[in-house]
């Protein structure tokens, strides 16, 4: 009976070890801060990357592929969850505080795994979520599929490339004025909003350098797998980890940010589990929702029905359903001192972007951003009254509502929210993108302090148990979209509603109107004593942008009783906002300040003048500063 039972369990081994190496490998190639317009393949402005194009002839160009948040860490949650972040509560970079995710959902490697694939990554993780145990069998400067001692073993293998990091354009005045570039700086065709200076043209041609080494790094990874006699087992994804790097693009949901290249390998092996030809372009919208479901499928592994995505490639997958998929959601929250809430919505050509706080200019102070000479040349620009009106946008407030007509605006400077002849496009984008945060729910409209104390053991639990409260805090922001005399006597009853949400969002709509609101100054006073710091914070926003207050006060003294960074970060970026952009002046001085914690201390930094000091401009390549291998 022993030897029987023996005989049986090697059968089963057996069996199961032939299931597995009977999957096609996956690879990831993943390229830092790059969208799509940097490759000719995609863009008539961007360069020829030979092996990128050469993987697209034997293989799929996604024409329409997308990451859904346009920072590392954000996206690389959505890329390992197959979840929107604002529902799991991974959408601020840099997090404050890991979150967990639900009971018995793993990051999509941690399936692979268990299906029998050796999982590697190399190496950069950069989670806003728990990884748990059993995701990677090795992340590490050395992982490689090489290393698994059965090489009839099927793999996935992610590994990411810094090449084309922002941090590589932190370059200092002494290499503007010495080193030449690549590409020729006075052939490159800048983009609509930026101006056309010296410095910009350089620092475009700088990066569309950057590119020709990753493009470089795709060729030695192809030729690798064909020494290896794996290239014909192995789908490789080559993409962009969201968009970037020139100004106003990483960081921000314009398509700069958000519209990624993405280019598939498909194996002729495992040709048939892809429902296209070889070297063909695919137009259907795919985002990084739709990565992690579309690896599992590829592996003949179940989706976990907690997921968001869906896949668009593996077995039984239409691509003339792919096809037919033509929209995309994208948001953007806080990345690391500088907060915003933003969200978009894409429908074919058409953009719709929703600013919940539009007076916050996107050109707001970002430590990390400005180490960058273009960005601060733009703004030294700015403030010399020398920029365009295309130009001047990025350092004002914005619009509550944008609406963009891509076929013929890509730049989306020219707003057409206010445009009569587009009010039904507005109208119906603006409720599929509300019933889609309500239906999500979406967690960033809590303060990120509340979600810090409250959410994070379990943030997806979290909002389902408060989706009608979410519903109410969307509806009382919505409010900012409709003429001030329709809603006024809302507005002052969310002022003063028992319920914190409403209070906060009724100060940011105020804020909104600015003077036009002025009249519920007097609402608005007594929330400067309010129980949450948020709410303070707020009404201290609009008291100051109209002039009933000088903000800086409530401000000083929401950060020096702070209990934790948080709440310093939502108060300092409030400060910030007064000390460069508001009409009136309030400058800060950074001594008023005490006992600020971790990001919060770059806004510190930057009130007493010391923030460009650990910049990593002006190293030799090939060397990382501190500060930016941490970004």
């Amino acid at each position: 009976m022993i030897r029987f039972l023996l005989i049986i369990a090697a059968i089963v081994t057996f069996l199961g070890n032939l299931n597995a190496a009977d999957r096609p490998n996956i690879v990831w190639i993943v390229s830092e801060d790059n969208s799509k317009h940097y490759l000719k393949l995609f863009d008539e402005a961007g360069v020829e990357a030979p092996h990128i194009e050469a993987l697209a002839r034997d293989g799929l160009v996604f024409e329409h592929a997308f990451s859904n948040g346009a920072v590392c860490s954000v996206a690389r949650t959505t890329l390992a969850t197959g979840c929107y972040a604002p529902r799991i509560g991974t959408a601020f970079h840099r997090k404050s505080k890991l979150a967990h995710l639900p009971e018995n959902f793993e990051l999509f490697p941690h399936y692979l795994k268990e299906a029998g694939y050796y999982t590697t990554n190399n190496s950069k993780k950069d989670y806003n979520a728990i990884e748990g145990d059993g995701t990677w069998d090795d992340s590490s400067g050395k992982a490689d599929w090489r290393n698994r001692e059965d090489k009839t073993q099927p793999f996935f293998h992610m590994q990411s490339h810094s090449e084309s990091h922002e941090g590589k354009l932190h370059f200092s005045g002494e290499s503007f004025a010495t080193e030449k570039t690549l590409n020729d700086p006075d052939k490159v065709t800048l983009p609509d909003y930026f101006p056309d200076t010296e410095l910009f043209r350089y620092t475009y041609a700088s990066y569309l350098d950057k590119m020709l080494t990753i493009d470089e790094i795709v060729g030695k990874t192809i030729a690798k797998l064909e020494e290896d006699g794996v290239l014909e087992d192995t789908f490789v994804f080559y993409f962009g980890d969201h968009g970037g790097v020139l100004p106003r693009s990483k960081g921000y949901i314009y398509e700069s940010g958000l519209h990624v290249p993405l280019v598939i390998r498909v194996p002729e092996k495992w040709k048939h589990l892809v429902d296209a030809e070889r070297g063909t372009r695919q137009k259907g919208f795919v985002s990084f929702v739709d990565f992690a479901p579309t690896a599992l499928k590829l592996a003949g592994v179940p989706i976990p029905q907690q997921m968001d995505g869906r896949p668009f490639l593996g077995e039984g997958v239409s691509m003339e359903e792919v096809n037919k998929q033509d929209s995309t959601f994208g948001h953007a929250d806080r990345f690391d001192e500088k907060y915003d809430l933003c969200r978009s919505l894409r429908v074919g050509d058409w953009k719709y972007i929703r600013n919940y706080q539009p007076y916050l200019p996107d050109g707001l102070q970002n430590n990390y951003r400005y180490f960058m000479l273009a960005y601060r040349e733009w703004r030294d620009l700015y403030n010399e009254g020398k920029l365009g009106s295309d130009q001047r946008q990025f350092f004002e407030p914005k619009a509550p509502e944008m609406l963009f007509d891509l076929s013929t605006d890509p730049h989306e400077v020219n707003n057409l929210a206010g445009d009569p002849a587009h009010q039904a496009r507005l109208s119906q984008m603006r409720e599929q993108l509300r019933k889609k945060l309500v239906a999500m729910p979406d967690l960033g409209f809590y303060p990120e302090d509340k979600l810090y104390a409250e959410a994070m053991e379990d943030p997806v639990a979290y909002g389902r148990s408060r989706k009608e409260e979410i519903g109410v805090m969307i509806r009382t922001a919505d409010l900012m979209l409709r003429p001030y005399s329709d809603v006024y006597e809302d507005i002052q009853a969310a002022l003063t509603s028992e319920n914190a949400g409403e209070r906060y969002w009724a100060a940011t709509v105020c804020a909104a109107f600015g003077e036009e609101a002025s009249d519920l100054a007097r609402l608005a006073k007594p929330l400067l004593e309010d129980e949450s710091t948020a709410v303070r914070v707020r009404a201290a926003e609009f008291l100051g942008l109209t002039g009933e207050i000088d903000p800086r006060a409530t401000l000083i003294d929401v950060v020096n009783h702070a209990d934790n960074e948080v709440t310093q970060l939502i108060a300092l970026n409030a400060a910030a906002l007064f000390h460069d952009h508001s009409r009136l002046s309030y400058p800060f001085d950074a001594s008023n300040f005490e006992n600020v914690k971790g990001e919060a201390q770059r806004r510190i930094d930057y009130f007493t003048g010391d923030w460009l000091k650990p910049k990593p401009a002006g190293k030799k390549k090939g060397q990382k500063g501190q500060k930016a291998k941490k970004e």
